[in-house]
């Protein structure tokens, strides 16, 4: 029996509301009873915890004649509170989010690959340069930036979802010949060679990072991963020569941060000390001890190295529990992953759940000395609008999945 035609006019209609009836559908069916509370608890935890975290990295202490009511205000100001409206905000985008049938996203993935690729390219002529390089579109008044680079990893999570979807959904085996990859491999590229023209290595790698995960949890066979892993190995050389020299130096301290101890390895050197300087049970968070409250001993204390400045306050023991959120909230995305409905599903919340993973390991490893320095954010972490956004959409990206789960799909993930 032929179905009729959806005028062009309603898509973005469908792409709200669903085929059977949006708003209405999500109450009449109680899918708000399906929301995933553990996944919000530890999400909301984090990022709450990320805002407390930033107040008392940037505090000054308590100062002399100061009221206790306006020492409080005065924590909660400035970044803090600009990281506290950006939650708010992405709270709402979150929840905006989970009402979309993600089954209707399939028929936009290209506008939404395309719409990436503009908007990355448009970064590149038109964006403001910080932190040495060109990925940012400053609001006017607000004094604040946006990164397009980050909010295009939950379009370039879309777009590896829907095409690996498209050849593991109607098989049983995996992925077994190259050219089933192609489609993958020039869509990331194309979005990973523009982040590096910023030049931005480190959100590129994400991008990368991500499609590969995807490439095993597709099942590809090893004639299909080894020339491809091989190719990889041989472009490292090409990698290494389109490196800025500051790059360079930041490889360079990783290997030896006594290299150039007052230059590229300072904040190496000095985000392990922090790190170190709290001990089991920590120097308590705003307590005028921390070290990150001297002026300028670790710079981007609140950005890059929150760890380190975090690990001060509330100390080793403190820490652990800390990566213990991050394990269980990875971990149990990957486990909602395993009861999507379809693959289109499972692959949309396992790109979520490694884009959080890669972060974390890169994150708290270059706090502690054991990657590179890249400034790659801590997610719900860090200080900064453009990350929590793009988390938080990506978190409720894959409540939206669960939430309309059934089990139905072939990659028979087992954790």
């Amino acid at each position: 029996m032929s179905q009729k035609k959806v005028p062009a006019g309603i898509t973005a209609g469908i792409l709200f509301n669903g085929r059977k009836g949006g708003f209405m559908e999500f109450s009449k069916n109680k899918l708000s009873k399906r929301i995933d509370w553990v996944t919000v608890a530890l999400t909301l935890g984090l990022a709450v915890f990320g805002v407390i975290c930033i107040a008392s990295a940037t505090s000054v202490g308590f100062e002399e004649g100061q009221s206790l009511m306006a020492y409080i205000g005065s924590l909660f100001s400035g970044n803090a509170l600009r990281q506290l409206i950006f939650l708010i905000i992405s709270i709402g985008l979150a929840v905006g989010v989970m009402f979309l049938d993600y089954n209707n996203i399939r028929d936009f993935v290209n506008y939404i690959f395309w719409g990436a690729v503009g908007i990355l390219v448009i970064v590149l002529i038109f964006g403001s340069r910080q932190r040495g390089m060109t990925g940012w579109f400053n609001l006017p008044g607000l004094n604040v930036g946006i990164q397009p680079g980050e909010f295009c990893k939950v379009a370039a999570i879309i777009v590896f979802a829907k095409e690996f979807a498209h050849r593991t959904e109607r098989r049983t085996i995996g992925i077994t010949r190259f050219r089933e990859l192609w489609p993958v491999l020039w869509k990331c590229g194309l979005l990973a060679g523009l982040v590096v023209l910023q030049p931005d290595f480190g959100t590129a790698m994400i991008y990368i990072a991500i499609a590969m995960a995807l490439l095993f949890m597709a099942k590809t066979s090893f004639k299909v991963l080894g020339p491809l892993m091989g190719g990889g190995l041989a472009c490292l050389p090409l990698l290494w020569l389109l490196l800025t020299p500051d790059q360079k130096n930041r490889v360079y301290v990783f290997l030896d941060p006594t290299l150039d101890p007052e230059g590229a390895g300072y904040n190496v050197l000095r985000a392990k000390a922090v790190s170190s300087s709290g001990g089991m049970w920590g120097k308590g968070l705003f307590s005028t001890d921390l070290l990150t409250q001297r002026t300028n001993y670790l710079p981007e204390e609140h950005t890059d190295f929150i760890f380190s400045s975090t690990c001060e306050a509330i100390g080793f023991f403190g820490a652990f529990l800390l990566v213990a959120f991050y394990v269980l909230l990875i971990v149990h995305l990957f486990r909602l992953s395993m009861r999507a409905k379809d693959d289109f599903g499972a692959y949309l919340i396992l790109g979520v759940a490694f884009m959080l993973l890669f972060h974390f390991i890169e994150n708290v490893g270059m706090n502690i000395g054991i990657m590179p320095v890249t400034g790659i954010p801590l997610p719900l972490i860090s200080y900064g609008g453009s990350n929590l956004m793009t988390t938080m959409v990506a978190i409720g990206l894959a409540l939206n999945v669960d939430m309309r789960r059934g089990r139905n799909n072939k990659l028979n993930l087992e954790l």
